[in-house]
């Protein structure tokens, strides 16, 4: 599946271990900023999003991983490549491939979502809106 989004980051200090190496956690952090750039690149938000019915709606994650190929230090410049690998009625999975200034792989990552409404103070898995379906399958055809 073809890339449907492009990020370039910079590794700073404060993402560092003692050894100036980007810490495992950091990966996690990026790969949500990638995933909001990409809604923000749709003209959504993840944090004002609405479902059909009008009722603001969330993204909590079910399932993460992360596989560390390379090290990416401080300073160092790097591309988060962004595929939305499925989408099922309620789920979406994303795939992260994280490359150097040189395209060699550094780290692939992978995020599962859920969408839900937020009713009577809690949270309910509701199917994915229209409008953003629809802007995740036109970005898929275009790629």
């Amino acid at each position: 599946m073809s890339c449907h989004f492009k990020q370039i980051r910079k590794a700073v200090f404060s993402e560092t271990d003692m050894a100036g190496i980007v810490h495992f956690a950091s990966f996690f952090p990026y790969m949500e900023d990638c995933e909001h750039a990409f809604y923000r690149s749709l003209d959504h938000s993840v944090t004002s999003m609405i479902d059909d019915d009008g009722l603001n709606i969330g993204w909590p994650r079910v399932n993460v991983s992360c596989e560390y190929l390379k090290p990416i230090r401080f300073e160092d410049e790097f591309e988060i490549q962004l595929t939305v690998s499925e989408m099922t009625d309620k789920t979406i999975k994303y795939e992260f491939n994280f490359f150097d200034t040189g395209n060699q792989l550094l780290a692939k990552g992978s995020v599962v979502v859920v969408c839900v409404k937020f009713i009577d103070g809690g949270m309910k898995s509701t199917n994915i809106p229209n409008s953003i379906r629809s802007s995740i399958t036109n970005v898929n055809q275009q790629s």
